[in-house]
């Protein structure tokens, strides 16, 4: 099985990228957060995206974009940096995306989808992957949706397999990403909920012939948890800790000061706390805290107090 880890804006950054490759060694392909095609690169995204910030890592620059002018100009720019693959992100439910026609929000137009990968595909002479969900609104709109990918030379498709509507909040469908296996001749990737040993099992189950696993919220709730898929052993705190103090450092080391160091770690704790026993009280204060010091204080509590689970 390969593994990717999905990009989540503010968590997968090369950063935490570098951290979880440095103490874990087991994701096979990293994608970055996405990147507005239709704006020059800044000099964040270009900091991001710098080999010498990504040594050692299998890196997929994602774009946001509906036009495929956008992504030819973008491939040119990201190809001075050694990238070839380009994937395509039609996933995103946030509401301001998808007013825009952009990630998931496109798939309410499949006519205008079809155009835009028709544009795309005549020009590109690269390998062209996508992220998508399986409709807008309803779980029936993906027939059409998935006869539109399978005209096209994908190089990979990974499925999450809920609507726009859906959100996060509702259970996925299991049942898109069956027809998906059976009707589009391409390389599939799965993503959507895979938290544990658990479900990571079932979607083998339902899918013996899948061999690509996408994981976003799992391996920050558990980073040992691909890990744990392959019967390895499992990270202690040690390596948890030092896990944690590379990405906090490195967050200290670009922010100009330590509150936006700080905002970015009661992120990472929101699904970190999610490893320890007992965390809960500790967490708490962690969202409340305004002042490093303390925050330091209370990652102390937990590593002291908290047995993993």
């Amino acid at each position: 099985m390969e593994f990717y880890m999905a990009p989540m804006e503010g968590l997968t950054g090369y950063i935490v990228r570098n951290a979880y490759h440095h103490h874990f060694h087991n994701v096979d392909k990293y994608f970055t957060p996405f990147i507005p095609a239709a704006k020059r690169m800044n000099t964040k995204i270009l900091r991001d995206i710098d080999p010498e910030n990504n040594k050692g890592i299998s890196l997929i620059p994602q774009l946001m974009t509906n036009n495929a002018e956008e992504v030819i100009f973008m491939h040119k720019q990201l190809a001075e940096y050694g990238y070839d693959e380009i994937n395509i992100n039609l996933g995103c439910p946030s509401g301001t995306v998808a007013s825009k026609k952009r990630g998931s929000g496109l798939l309410a137009y499949p006519e205008e989808l079809d155009h835009f990968l028709d544009d795309l595909f005549s020009q590109a002479d690269f390998p062209v992957s996508i992220k998508t969900r399986i409709g807008y609104a309803q779980e029936e709109e993906w027939e059409v949706l998935a006869g539109i990918y399978a005209k096209y030379p994908i190089h990979e498709l990974i499925i999450h397999p809920r609507t726009r509507q859906d959100l996060y909040k509702l259970p996925v469908r299991p049942a898109t990403f069956a027809h998906a296996l059976e009707t589009i001749p391409l390389s599939l990737c799965y993503n959507g909920d895979i938290i544990d040993e658990n479900s990571y099992e079932a979607v083998c189950s339902q899918f013996p012939s899948i061999h690509k696993i996408m994981i976003g919220r799992g391996l920050f709730r558990n980073p040992g948890l691909i890990s744990s898929i392959k019967g390895e052993p499992l990270p202690d705190k040690n390596t948890l800790r030092s896990y944690h103090d590379e990405i906090l450092d490195g967050y200290l080391s670009i922010f100009s000061g330590e509150k936006d160091a700080l905002f970015r770690m009661k992120e990472h704790w929101f699904y970190l706390g999610n490893a320890f026993e007992n965390a809960d009280k500790y967490c708490k204060v962690i969202r409340k805290t305004s002042k490093m010091t303390e925050y330091r204080q209370v990652v102390n509590g937990i590593f002291a107090n908290c047995p993993l689970k």
